[in-house]
């Protein structure tokens, strides 16, 4: 109850302000980016306010079992046996669920399954972990986007349970990232030589959970490690969010990107069961937490110089590298969080297909994956 007065007392405030702002970027000058255009400008500021409302509502989204408009490309993952779940997965309230993953542009046929040539990109979507389910309205244009211009033959985005539903707390998203992976390499046969994992802001974090877990169970229980990993504005200090000493509104980045402090907070809160779980856990805050892998694996991290994620992404990218990863950090001036997931609603789609070719320039030199030519 009181979250809904503050709401209503505070919407003339937020909504004055959001409308104060949209007037300032009639001029160019007073524009949070003097680079951007009035479009970019005013869909930046528009997201900000839309995730604001949705944390301060706690509007998740609600994940369906059904096709939907996806008709064929949407595939039902079953849970597999309690065995493969092990450490940080094996928990006594959170098991593993049933859960949906769409594929674009298809899902591979039993032959394209097996054809060496056929790389899958298994990608996980952003969200703060209490938003996305993986379909055409949340990754369709990530998706495509990666097929034209990273050259992968396909894409699986699995919906993953969020923070924001009940039972969705750490360790269920991981729990999926498993799963899905499992369905990938031990059902359909694809090798885990063919297959990129990749993961937008919340979806990264998960990449390196699946990455930490993969190098410190995989070989007792027979699960090969990718080929590659992709980090698109990955969040990978999930701690920095509860951290009441930290404020994102004092990153100079803050009037130049469309995340807030009370998106964050609501992610970082629910994940970690209102702290009931360590968010400096080393499966959740992975920048304080590096590791060195057994396999080789290139990882590509990428990030805006207008995010406030940015900072943490360099220092993550050169943790990494100083353990031996293969690393190449992709910086796309003048860029807010995540353009991979949301370039098109807000004019940043070429820098995204621009960051997307440059992944596929660092794979085809780093890795033996076969990636069509770019389009």
């Amino acid at each position: 109850m009181a979250s809904l007065l503050y709401i209503f007392f505070a919407s003339p405030f937020l909504l004055s302000h959001y409308f104060f702002d949209v007037l300032c970027c009639l001029i160019p000058w007073l524009r949070p980016s003097r680079t951007w255009s009035l479009n970019k400008a005013v869909r930046v500021r528009t997201v900000r306010l839309a995730l604001l409302y949705m944390s301060l509502f706690s509007w998740g989204d609600k994940l369906r079992l059904k096709p939907g408009r996806e008709r064929d490309r949407f595939e039902i993952i079953k849970a597999k046996s309690d065995k493969l779940y092990r450490g940080p997965l094996k928990d006594t309230e959170i098991e593993p669920q049933t859960l949906g993953a769409t594929w674009t542009p298809s899902k591979p046929t039993p032959a394209a399954a097996k054809d060496p040539k056929s790389t899958v990109t298994l990608h996980f979507h952003g969200g703060a972990f209490v938003i996305g389910d993986g379909r055409d309205g949340d990754t369709g244009y990530l998706s495509r986007t990666l097929v034209k211009h990273l050259g992968c033959r396909y894409v699986c985005t699995p919906g993953y349970r969020l923070s924001s539903s009940k039972g969705g707390q750490f360790p269920a998203a991981l729990q999926d990232a498993l799963t899905s992976y499992l369905h990938l390499v031990k059902e359909m046969g694809i090798p885990g030589s063919r297959i990129i994992l990749s993961g937008d802001s919340a979806g990264g974090n998960i990449v390196m959970g699946l990455l930490r877990y993969i190098n410190e169970y995989g070989r007792e229980l027979d699960l090969p490690a990718p080929a590659a990993a992709l980090l698109w504005s990955p969040w990978v200090d999930v701690s920095a969010a509860m951290d009441v000493t930290l404020d994102i509104r004092e990153s100079p980045y803050y009037k130049t990107d469309y995340l807030n402090a009370e998106f964050a907070r609501w992610g970082a809160r629910t994940v970690s069961d209102y702290g009931r779980i360590d968010p400096m856990h080393p499966y959740l805050s992975p920048l304080h937490h590096p590791f060195i892998l057994d396999a080789r694996i290139p990882m590509f991290v990428h990030t805006g110089d207008h995010e406030v994620l940015s900072d943490d992404d360099k220092a993550f990218a050169d943790t990494f590298a100083k353990r031996g990863w293969p690393v190449h950090l992709c910086v796309s001036k003048g860029c807010p969080h995540d353009i991979l997931l949301l370039g098109p609603r807000m004019g940043f789609h070429r820098e995204a297909e621009e960051a997307t070719r440059d992944a596929r320039e660092f794979l085809a030199s780093q890795s033996a994956l076969h990636l069509d030519g770019a389009r």
